[in-house]
Order: C-alpha cells, then sequence, then structure tokens
C-alpha cells in the first residue's frame, strides 16, 4: 500500500514531517469483510488489548527506563451506550511514526513476531470494523515529540470505505500510548447488561496469564509474561482473576476411602509432549476441589492468551471448556466435572480471530491420547481418582440409614396398596387442562427411519398423574409431563438440579419405552404406577380455613 507525505507544515518544529496520507484503497473489500467476521464480543475486544500487550513486551526495557521500574501495563476499556461508542486505551509504547502505514495494512504482521500476541496483522482493523463503522487512532508513541491520529470511515451502512486516511500530528501527553476510539456501533452485544457480565467474566479468564502472577494453590508462577502484570478495566472496574481451587485429598483407590496411610496430596500433573509433527505441547491438569460443569476442561493457551476452551469464571452455564470425549466422557459424569488444566499451544499457531488453535485431527488426537495416559499413570492414578473421590462424596450417609430408608419406602407401599390394588387394567382419566408450552424439545428416528418429536415440561398442577404423555400419534409427536407438585416429593427437599436430572431421566425412560412398543395397551404400565402412586401418596385434604 503506498504512502506519500505531503510538505511540512509551519508549526512542524524538529519532528520527521507532520501531516501525511496514506493510500487504504487496496483494503476497501477486506474492511467491508470484517462486520461479518465469526468474533465473540470479548474476542473482539481482545484483538485490541493484544496490541496493548505486545507494545508492552516489545518496549518492556524502554518502558521502565522512562517511567521506573513500578510502571505497570494498563488497559481501559470503555462503552458510551448513549452515543454508541468503544474506547480501548492504554499507557504503552504507542505506534511510532514510521509504523503508522503497516498498522493501517491489512493482513501485514509487525517486523518482529517473535515476542507479544501480533501475528497477522489483522487484528485492529478486523475488531473496529466489526464493532462499528468509524475508527479513530490516537497515538502517542514512545520517545517521539507529538502525538498522531488518523480515521477511517466505511460510511453509514458499511460499504464504501474511503480511498485516503490522513494522519494528522497532535500535541504530546504526559504517558506514550493509544486511544482506539470506534463510533457508529452496530453490534447490539456492547448495549446489552447481561453480555458486559459475560465480557466481564471472559476477558480475565483469557489474559490470566497477565494479570495474574501466581497459581492460588501451589504459588507456582503462571508464566514469564506474568512477572510484570498487565492491569485489565472494564468501564472502570479492574478485572481480576482467580484460580479454580484444586483437590487437596489422599489417594482413594476404591469408592470405599483412600488407601491405607495414603498422604495427601494436590492433584495436579505437569504434561508434556512432543508431536510427531515436532510441535511441543506442555502444560498441566488436575482435578477440581468441588465439581463443576462450567469450571472443568482445558484451557489452550498462545502466548500466555487464552484461545481455545476458555471458561469464563462466575458465569452460569458456561459450555466453552475444550473436554475430549475420550478423557471426559459424557456429559454430567464425575469426569467431565472433575477435570481442568491448561496446555501452552503456541507451537500451533492461532486462527485469524485469534479464538481456536491451529492443529491438524491428527495432532489432536495425539495430544489427547497422551493426556489420557497420564491422567492413567500408575503412580499418580488421576483416572480412578475422580471418580472414586467423587462418587464418595455422594454416599457419605450411613448405610445402615440407608437400608432403613428402603425398608421405609417398601413398607409405605406395601400397607398402602395391600387390600387396594387389583390385576385389572386401568385407562387414564386424567383431562389435560394446562396449555404450557415444552421446556425441552428434542427428536428421535427410529430404526424405520420414522422421526418422533418428544416435549419436556414440568407441571405443578397438585391433582394430575405422576407422569403424563399426551401424543399425536399419526405425526408421531408425543409431550411427557412431569409433576413436581405430586404428593410423591412432598416429604422430600425441594427438587434442585440433581433431582430434576433424576426425574427427567426417569419420565423420559419410562415414556421413550412406551412410545416405542407396538400395542394399543401400552399405556398400562405407566396408568398403573400413577394408580400405585396415587394410592401409596394421596393428595391430603385441604387445610381448614
Amino acid at each position: 500500500m503506498a504512502t506519500r507525505k505531503t510538505a511540512a507544515s509551519p508549526a512542524d518544529d524538529g519532528t520527521r514531517g507532520a501531516d501525511f496520507e496514506v493510500d487504504i484503497r487496496p483494503d476497501a473489500a477486506a474492511l467491508r469483510m470484517f462486520r461479518s467476521l465469526s468474533f465473540t464480543p470479548w474476542y473482539a475486544l481482545g484483538e485490541f488489548v493484544d496490541n496493548s500487550i505486545s507494545s508492552y513486551f516489545q518496549n518492556q526495557k524502554a518502558l521502565e527506563r522512562e517511567y521506573g521500574k513500578r510502571y505497570t501495563c494498563d488497559v481501559r476499556i470503555s462503552f458510551d451506550d448513549r452515543i454508541g461508542r468503544l474506547v480501548v486505551e492504554d499507557n504503552a509504547a504507542g505506534i511510532a511514526r514510521s509504523e503508522i502505514p503497516r498498522a493501517l495494512r491489512t493482513g501485514e504482521p509487525p517486523p518482529d513476531t517473535s515476542v507479544g500476541l501480533n501475528l497477522h496483522g489483522v487484528g485492529m482493523k478486523a475488531a473496529a470494523f466489526w464493532w462499528g463503522r468509524h475508527l479513530t487512532i490516537e497515538t502517542w508513541p514512545l520517545g517521539e515529540r507529538h502525538g498522531l491520529r488518523v480515521e477511517i470511515d466505511l460510511g453509514a451502512a458499511g460499504t464504501r470505505p474511503q480511498g485516503m486516511a490522513t494522519v494528522h500530528q497532535i500535541r504530546a501527553r504526559e504517558h506514550s500510548g493509544t486511544r482506539i476510539t470506534v463510533d457508529g456501533l452496530w453490534q447490539n452485544a456492547p448495549v446489552a447488561s447481561k453480555t458486559k457480565a459475560t465480557v466481564a467474566a471472559y476477558l480475565p479468564s483469557i489474559y490470566r496469564k497477565f494479570i495474574s502472577v501466581a497459581d492460588a494453590d501451589t504459588g507456582i508462577e503462571l508464566a514469564s509474561e506474568a512477572s510484570h502484570p498487565v492491569r485489565l478495566f472494564l468501564d472502570g472496574r479492574q478485572l481480576s482473576f482467580e484460580p479454580p481451587k484444586l483437590l487437596r485429598s489422599p489417594f482413594w483407590p476404591t469408592a470405599d476411602g483412600p488407601a491405607k496411610g495414603a498422604r495427601s496430596r494436590l492433584w495436579r500433573k505437569q504434561v508434556s509432549v512432543r508431536l510427531t509433527s515436532g510441535k511441543q505441547i506442555s502444560g498441566w491438569v488436575g482435578i477440581l476441589d468441588t465439581m463443576s460443569r462450567e469450571l472443568s476442561g482445558f484451557t489452550l493457551h498462545y502466548r500466555g492468551k487464552g484461545i481455545g476452551g476458555v471458561t469464563p469464571l462466575h458465569a452460569k452455564d458456561s459450555n466453552s471448556g475444550f473436554r475430549p470425549r475420550q478423557i471426559f466422557g459424557q456429559a454430567g459424569s464425575y469426569r467431565a466435572q472433575s477435570y481442568i488444566g491448561e496446555f501452552d499451544v503456541t507451537a500451533l499457531g492461532k486462527s485469524i480471530t485469534t479464538d481456536a488453535t491451529l492443529w491438524t485431527p491428527d495432532e489432536e488426537e495425539e495430544f489427547v491420547d497422551h493426556v489420557l495416559e497420564k491422567l492413567k499413570d500408575p503412580k499418580s492414578d488421576m483416572w480412578s481418582m475422580a471418580v472414586n473421590f467423587k462418587r464418595r462424596k455422594r454416599n457419605q450417609v450411613d448405610k445402615k440409614n440407608l437400608s432403613n430408608a428402603s425398608s421405609m419406602a417398601a413398607k409405605e407401599l406395601r400397607n398402602a396398596v395391600s387390600g387396594k390394588i387389583s390385576h385389572e387394567n386401568v385407562e387414564e382419566e386424567f383431562t389435560e387442562t394446562e396449555s404450557a408450552l415444552p421446556e425441552v424439545r428434542f427428536a428421535i428416528t427410529d430404526q424405520e427411519v420414522h422421526t418422533h418429536s418428544f416435549g419436556l415440561r414440568f407441571s405443578s398442577q397438585r391433582s394430575r398423574p405422576f407422569i403424563t404423555l399426551c401424543e399425536n400419534r399419526a405425526g408421531r409427536a408425543h409431550t411427557v409431563v412431569v409433576n413436581e407438585s405430586h404428593p410423591l416429593l412432598d416429604d422430600l427437599p425441594p427438587v434442585d438440579v440433581n433431582s430434576r436430572t433424576l426425574l427427567t431421566r426417569l419420565a423420559l425412560s419410562l415414556t421413550a419405552a412406551e412410545v416405542f412398543v407396538e400395542s394399543p395397551d401400552r399405556h398400562l404400565v405407566r396408568a398403573k404406577m400413577n394408580q400405585i402412586l396415587n394410592l401409596v401418596h394421596p393428595t391430603p385434604d385441604d387445610l381448614p380455613e
């Protein structure tokens, strides 16, 4: 991309030229394309953070000479929802005057990509025009007497980028650094408070290596970059990262308890593998102190930045961790909720949007096989520990009390049913009065290639049977309703995640079996079950006023 300087202005007092123009027309198509990139808000913001962190590391010694050993790199992100503006500002080394043309040129990486997070030379432009139509760059280069300002606009519809960008000389400020301003935001994400909360959870997790110095459990330094931490702010609030707590316990070879004489230890293991391709991956794997669907999984780092499997802290319903099925098994299992780890995959590279690892299927499979082998190592059997320890926690109730509970439930059924139950078939007499929509929908295709649609919902209608099945057999549509207010549950704790999971499994298994039985009387087992439950747990009489 060609550049040309204008004549120096009278105000120029010793700097190398004043305003100059950069021809950006060769990048018009790329600028329009950026709006449709598959960014998430946190990774789009991360492109700006990457530039700030890279500027710091590439100029660390010069910055410390200028501002002292206690200098800290600050990156501040803020949104102005009233006018649709995003501002990202840092106090790093700024963009040198000689580097401005390259910074505006799409696809040209910096001369030195061995330090920092910059690699493709696309991030700032891609992220800026993913967010909005108008980009303003203000930068105050370290060691230069003036700042620089340039604006690029894509037009109201984002389809008509300007041909030339004029770089203006501006007054110096007290500290070096760069301010990126994006106006005319066309992404709705920053305005929504829920999305802001998710961004606030993701960013510190992505940059944990830079904003945290050490691991909370071991005191081990997380990375060489973390020896001089970065401070990250969102709308004025400093973001922080708290590593999840890892399990400390003696080894449990079986679900019966720890091995005799076993000492308590931290369940974390270093893992290093050199792939057949020659690329090196290193990191660690551990077992969480408390099982968690949200926090489990592996995080993959490129030079300290989380680019794959990043799990946000304090964000509910997250399912972003990298969880190879060979290791984590089925969702909801003990292992799926227990294993956690971090791995440096710098040698494999990263995607343009910086949220994926560039490995081949063979490289990924080789890595997973090696980690699996380490987990099963008899010297530190994390494979057995994850299952045995967690399963044991579920069975802390005295075995005698468990037996008594079963005996009591059996006695209740005997007393309630004896003399009242018969072999006669039971026809369902319940009339559906609720019109609520199913909470869960899914489809099952049978071997005859018939597709059956299922819906599942939970009712609080006290008088309805425990499990009902409403069907449109001609349309192969089936709705399962579980009565969570049935008297059967009156003397049990309130329904929580575990009991809801159990109810769902039982209800769907029973009704799916009914659906796939070819018999006109296929409903009779469920109807008889509801009859028995109503005998054992009848609806209590209304209390007097």
